[in-house]
């Protein structure tokens, strides 16, 4: 039964649950341990879901284009909607809208190879965010709790994580406006059990753990691509492309086409360029790449970022719902310097700046306000 079984397992939070289910999904064996400490057969195959907190839902105007030509404009697309670069971001592309839009998810490179520690080589089937793997259908805000965090999911891409004590303070708006809100398994933050919500709670029937087992059946997506794909797929594709290739010589040795297929690749090769300079002038506008690439894009990097580091997309990650929830105030303006983010926002007065400033500080964020200034609005 052995090979007929697979593991699903939740990382998140300080012991890690697990369930063993068998090919019909039924739930054969449960558990829960200390990360880094499995107490889990290692033979089984392994689905592992990840903590939302990790992780970025994006929807790409990307055009339709072969694999192998996606996966280059991937980081490229997904750039535009970072606060900083893209480079050690690991960008996976998803299904696409109904408006024909790439839905991704971005993780940072080095957070997914802590995750992926402890498993052996090849054992990891599939990675995927828990909040993606909420149910959602149509108009309504999907809720569940860990022993962490609180999950939402409130459209098909749309999802998130945030801190149990202020999550019912983060939720987008857009989220808070969606009805009902159902709660599907685990623990009620302290202070929605007095009527803390903003709409009516519906309790739903199915348990959290049946999530996570459908999402190990037929998951919405598999972080495990490009560098990160399981080994097993990895010699399954150098395989076929063995054998391609094998085939394509013997092709091309008895039809003598090799000149056809040099004006074919110098035709690619010029298309290539031509969209590598359209995607270049529109990340940085009035700057010529000249087939500078990479030199002029550091550059302008550097001189957007003034030293910005990789945290800033956590930061941003933990400030934009806090940001969002407060309907009186509007960011303006803002700038990122030796390691600190400074916000320019208009408020209707001093006491819904002072309410930002605790929301952020609750967050664990050293936040301060540096001046104020009374204008006409505000």
């Amino acid at each position: 039964m052995s090979g007929k079984d697979k593991l699903v397992v939740h990382a998140s939070g300080e012991r890690w649950s697990w369930w063993r289910i068998n090919r019909q999904g039924a739930i054969v064996q449960r558990g829960a341990c200390e990360p880094g400490q499995p107490d889990w057969s290692p033979q089984l195959p392994v689905t592992l879901i990840i903590s939302a907190l990790d992780c970025l839902g994006l929807r790409l105007d990307l055009p339709v284009m072969s694999a192998r030509r996606q996966q280059q404009a991937l980081r490229w697309a997904a750039e535009e909607h970072l606060a900083g670069s893209a480079d050690g971001e690991h960008v996976v592309a998803g299904p696409r809208d109904a408006e024909g839009r790439l839905c991704v998810v971005v993780i940072a490179e080095d957070r997914l190879r802590q995750h992926l520690d402890g498993f052996a080589e090849g054992q990891l089937d599939c990675v995927v965010p828990d909040a993606l793997c909420l149910p959602w259908n149509g108009q309504q805000l999907s809720l569940a709790g860990t022993e962490s965090s609180v999950l939402a999911r409130w459209g098909d891409w749309e999802f998130a994580a945030f801190d149990r004590a202020l999550a019912s303070d983060l939720l987008p708006e857009a989220a808070v406006n969606q009805a009902p809100w159902r709660w599907f398994g685990g623990s009620l933050p302290d202070d929605w059990k007095d009527d803390g919500q903003d709409a009516p709670l519906e309790m739903a029937d199915a348990r959290l753990e049946s999530r996570w087992i459908q999402a190990a059946l037929k998951p919405p997506i598999n972080l495990l691509s490009g560098a990160f794909a399981p080994g097993s797929r990895r010699d399954a594709r150098r395989g076929w492309q063995w054998a391609a290739g094998v085939a394509i010589a013997a092709v091309v040795l008895g039809l003598a086409v090799s000149a056809l297929e040099l004006a074919q690749l110098r035709s690619q090769s010029a298309e290539l360029q031509r969209q590598a300079d359209e995607t270049f002038q529109r990340v940085f506008p009035g700057v010529t790449p000249a087939g500078r690439h990479r030199e002029l894009a550091e550059r302008e990097l550097a001189r957007m970022r003034f030293g910005a580091s990789g945290d800033l997309l956590a930061m941003m990650g933990r400030l934009a719902p806090v940001v969002d929830a407060q309907a009186d105030i509007v960011l303006e303006g803002l700038s990122y310097r030796d390691g600190g983010l400074e916000l320019s926002v208009r408020g209707p007065d001093v006491a819904s700046l002072d309410g930002l400033e605790r929301r952020l500080s609750a967050l664990g964020m050293a936040a301060s306000l540096q001046s104020t200034s009374m204008g006409d609005d505000g």
